[in-house]
């Protein structure tokens, strides 16, 4: 009998801890779409977007944040609904669509060749507390615009993107990341249409 009571306590004791267990939260960074007039005619080039490489911290779904610039964590209970390259990548494929800048975007799945190819290496994508109040989106990421043919670099850009955080939480630092990916698609979008448009292999 007392073994029968024991057991049934233990029981409601899991189950309760159980239930005051946070809920664990997914989150993503879907492309946004901004129309945009195209006044040129596209790059005659085509243009292939290899997978973004990044450091092994950045290659799961594990949101994490950073504090004092070294000391980096995990939230608990929130993730990313895939990794933060995989969402880059997307996002600067979208805004590549949207401006219609290249003849053609290959994707990085395709067996075609391309006249350029688009490298990439992510050194940061971290929600960043500058102090006990404020944080930031931070991204760090560097582009290499490559030449099949000769294997040589045509350009190289490092970009370095932070948005403000309006609260101080994993949600916050979300929308952050979601403003800051965003706006790097853009950026990126200007430097290979300036790139491309002043290259003498351009024809």
């Amino acid at each position: 009998m007392k073994t029968i009571f024991l057991y049934t306590i233990i029981t409601f004791i899991l189950a309760g801890c159980t239930t005051l267990r946070p809920s664990l939260h997914e989150y993503t960074i879907l492309p946004s779409y901004t129309p945009h007039t195209v006044t040129a005619l596209p790059i005659n080039a085509t243009l292939k977007l290899s997978s973004t490489r990044s450091i092994a911290s950045l290659s799961s779904t594990q949101f994490y944040y950073l504090k004092n610039t070294s000391h980096i964590d995990a939230y608990l209970y929130s993730r990313w609904s895939d990794t933060p390259s995989s969402m880059i990548d997307r996002s600067l494929t979208s805004s590549l669509q949207n401006r219609q800048l290249f003849a053609a975007l290959i994707p990085v799945s395709s067996s075609a060749t391309a006249d350029l190819i688009l490298e990439s290496d992510l050194s940061a994508f971290y929600h960043r507390f500058l102090d006990d109040s404020k944080s930031e989106g931070f991204i760090d990421i560097t582009y290499r615009l490559i030449d099949p043919k000769t294997k040589k670099t045509v350009a190289a850009k490092r970009f370095v993107i932070t948005e403000p955080a309006l609260s101080s939480d994993a949600k916050g630092g979300v929308d952050a990341l979601t403003k800051a990916t965003r706006r790097l698609s853009e950026n990126s979008a200007d430097w290979l249409e300036a790139t491309g448009r002043d290259t003498q292999w351009v024809k």
